[in-house]
């Protein structure tokens, strides 16, 4: 009665190992088939966009704060320099790139968040004015204007490949942001 007591618990262990390991695999078969659906549904997801960094959320607006950060740099190291010059008037980009070598600073347009636009006008009272832009990747071109003594205007233009900054000897007037004007308002950055 012993052996066939001992044969009967054999059996069960057999029949309970042999149990768990066909839970075991069907479980990682299930576990296999839902990493192939959710990776298939993850790489198909974006399909109609184009692969890569430039157009994950939020790199857009990382952009835009990198151009405001780069034209709100520019213009304070043209304040500087103009104190040190007699006024935004006698600026010059090789002045301007001189008082902040990190910055790159051009007389014509800028593509790029990192690349800043200048034009200085001068006017009658010899202090002169300053604006400056620069692009966004999303194609907004931010910009800055300053006059010796006033207060900063900022601005933004929709749609475009590239900005170059226009030559403004009096404040701007304010407007909304659109693809065909410059919308500018005082003291702040306006939506774009």
């Amino acid at each position: 009665m012993q052996s066939s007591s001992r044969r009967d618990q054999q059996l069960e262990i057999g029949i309970d190992a042999g149990l768990s390991m066909i839970a075991t695999v069907l479980s990682l078969v299930a576990t296999a088939l839902l990493v192939a659906l959710l990776l298939g549904n993850s790489l198909h997801s974006g399909s109609g966009s184009k692969p890569g960094v430039a157009n994950a959320p939020g790199v857009g607006q990382a952009n835009e704060l990198q151009a405001q950060q780069a034209l709100s740099t520019g213009l304070t190291s043209a304040a500087t320099a103009s104190a040190a010059a007699g006024g935004f008037g006698s600026l010059d980009i090789s002045t301007l790139t001189a008082s902040d070598p990190s910055m790159s600073f051009v007389s014509g347009p800028s593509a790029n968040a990192s690349t800043v636009s200048v034009v200085v006008a001068n006017d009658a009272s010899g202090g002169g004015s300053i604006t400056m832009a620069d692009r966004s990747s999303d194609g907004i071109c931010w910009l800055v204007w300053r006059a010796a003594g006033g207060t900063t205007w900022y601005g933004a233009q929709t749609g475009l490949a590239s900005c170059a900054a226009p030559a403004i000897t009096t404040a701007p007037v304010p407007g909304p942001v659109s693809s065909s004007a410059i919308g500018w308002q005082e003291g702040s950055f306006p939506a774009g």
